[in-house]
C-alpha cells in the first residue's frame, strides 16, 4: 500500500511468506515498511534472501516488525542486530523519527501478554504492527489491548498484517486511518 505523507511516498507490506519477489515495490517508494511474516517458515531460513531484495530498492528509510514468523528476534536485542542490516531499523516497542514523520510499535511479545506493559508515545505518525486490533480488518485475529492503546493515543496511521484474507484493505475511523497490507493472498495467485 503507497501512502503520499509528509513529502515522502511510503510504502507498507507484510505477509509476503517467502514470496517477496513477486512484490512490486513502486520506484518512486523512499520509505519502506515490512510489518513482518517475510519468511515462509519459522525461524532464520529465507531472512537473508529477503533483505538482499529489500535493500535492493533504493529508499530513504527501511523500517522492519517481527511478525509471528520472527519471534526469535523479539528475544533480545543482540539477536536481531546479529540477523537484520544496518540500513533497516528494527522496531521493538519503540518510536523512529525521520524528517518529521514519527514511526512506532507495540511487539507481537508485547501483544502475547495479557498484561500488556508497552504503551505508545504520543503524535505517532505510522503504527506498525504484525497484527491488528480486535474487530478492524482483522478476520477474528485482531488484539483488544492493541485497540485499546491506538483509541487511547490516535496514531493518524496503523499499519498491520497477519490477517491475510484482510489483506490491502483499509478503514478509516474518526482519528485513526487503518490499513492491512498483507499480501499473502496476491502474492500466492
Amino acid at each position: 500500500m503507497l501512502f503520499n505523507y509528509k513529502g515522502h511516498r511510503i510504502f507498507a507490506f507484510s505477509d509476503t511468506h517467502g514470496m517477496h519477489r513477486r512484490l512490486y515495490i513502486p520506484e518512486s517508494a523512499d520509505i519502506l515498511l515490512c510489518a513482518g511474516d517475510v519468511v515462509s517458515g519459522i525461524g532464520k531460513d529465507g531472512f537473508d534472501d529477503f533483505f538482499f531484495w529489500l535493500l535492493s530498492h533504493p529508499a530513504s528509510l527501511y523500517i522492519f516488525v517481527a511478525g509471528n514468523h520472527e519471534l526469535f528476534l523479539e528475544d533480545t536485542p543482540e539477536v536481531a542486530e546479529s540477523f537484520l542490516p544496518k540500513k533497516v531499523v528494527f522496531l521493538h516497542d519503540s518510536t523512529y523519527e525521520f524528517d518529521g514523520i514519527k514511526f512506532g510499535n507495540i511487539s507481537m511479545r508485547s501483544l502475547q501478554n495479557k498484561s500488556l506493559n508497552v504503551h505508545l508515545a504520543a503524535n505517532i505518525d505510522f503504527l506498525i504492527t504484525h497484527i491488528p486490533p480486535e474487530g478492524i480488518l482483522d478476520d477474528g485475529r485482531g488484539s483488544i489491548p492493541l485497540l485499546m492503546e491506538v483509541y487511547q493515543h490516535h496514531p493518524h496511521f496503523h499499519v498491520f498484517g497477519h490477517a491475510h484474507s484482510c489483506g490491502n484493505k483499509s478503514k478509516g475511523g474518526v482519528f485513526t486511518e487503518y490499513y492491512n497490507v498483507s499480501q499473502f493472498d496476491d502474492l500466492r495467485i
